[in-house]
């Protein structure tokens, strides 16, 4: 086994730093995530009810918040998050990557377990395993505290985990010129990226599977494209079940349109970010939700701008049919 390392960090939401003596004879289970990771967000209601069943009994849960994009470094953005998505144990701000560097961390979401002597017994990476994962927390727990009478393992939220086929969705895009595929592929305009330059891009002969395009005038940036004129457009070939980009916005008001293969997405269909009007309204640096299916979906999604500039970041999925 591996000693954990410590966890350092000046900025702490839901609790003052936590110091090792605080965690002194505890069960610590480490979670790294970032609040506009679709992944991570569907964790939380696991975690959550984990700390509730748990936190009582000798269990910690330290958010190791590390960021993916620039704007998830701001105290007040990450703060608003944890708000909205109902995280209430300790988060640690890990801007630096100190922590993600110390555990040698790779990846979002990823948990680590941490015995009562500071030891890692467990780590898992990614959505998944939790019955395995809340196993584990109560064989340490037990090994804390032998009279400890446990509660049944599993909640409501997994079950809703069965029943589901899943299929190969489209994999996770990254829309700026720095995180997209190295041979071009996420990116269907023949013209390829005018990196840090106004362009009107032309609308290109074929969309890629898997793959987007824009059209109008907009600016790429490392890390997002940034749209410019009125009914600046960007297309996205896909095949999921979900669908969710990145966004945000300069301005003081940003509504996008969204279409699917031309017309408005179904009322059943429609992601919760999508008002009745095709509209969503980019008031935050989050992540919006534009499909939600319960069958598989393979088409075009058409984000327009009609007030306001969008920036787009990163696009994500699920493949799973209920």
């Amino acid at each position: 086994m591996i000693r954990a390392p410590k966890i350092t960090g000046d900025t702490w939401i839901n609790s003052d730093p936590l110091q090792p003596h605080d965690l002194k004879d505890k069960i610590v289970l480490v979670d790294f995530w970032t609040y506009s990771c679709i992944n991570c967000q569907r964790t939380i209601p696991y975690l959550r009810d984990w700390w509730h069943k748990y936190k009582d009994m000798g269990l910690v849960i330290i958010g190791i918040h590390a960021p993916e994009f620039e704007f998830e470094k701001d105290l007040n953005n990450v703060t608003k998050a944890t708000k909205e998505l109902g995280v209430e144990w300790p988060v640690v701000l890990d801007n630096d990557y100190n922590n993600w560097n110390q555990f040698a961390n790779k990846y979002w979401p990823a948990k680590y377990l941490i015995n009562h002597e500071g030891f890692i017994v467990y780590t898992h990476v990614g959505e998944g395993a939790y019955k395995v994962t809340e196993e584990t927390i109560q064989s340490q727990l037990e090994e804390l505290n032998e009279s400890l009478s446990l509660p049944e393992i599993g909640s409501e939220a997994q079950e809703h985990e069965h029943g589901k086929v899943c299929f190969p969705a489209t994999p996770e895009l990254y829309v700026g010129y720095g995180r997209g595929h190295i041979d071009g592929s996420d990116f269907s305009n023949g013209e390829g990226y005018k990196e840090d330059t106004e362009y009107s891009y032309k609308t290109p002969k074929n969309i890629r599977e898997d793959s987007f395009a824009l059209i109008g005038k907009f600016i790429a940036y490392n890390q997002y494209v940034q749209s410019l004129e009125p009914d600046a457009k960007l297309i996205l070939h896909f095949k999921a079940t979900e669908v969710n980009i990145v966004m945000d916005t300069d301005d003081p008001e940003c509504k996008v349109e969204v279409l699917l293969n031309g017309e408005p997405i179904p009322a059943e269909q429609r992601g919760y970010s999508v008002g009745e009007d095709n509209l969503v309204t980019v008031t935050d640096s989050k992540l919006y939700n534009l499909l939600k299916s319960k069958r598989r979906v393979d088409g075009h999604i058409q984000l327009t701008a009609k007030v306001g500039n969008f920036k787009a970041f990163s696009f994500t999925f699920s493949g799973c049919e209920e």
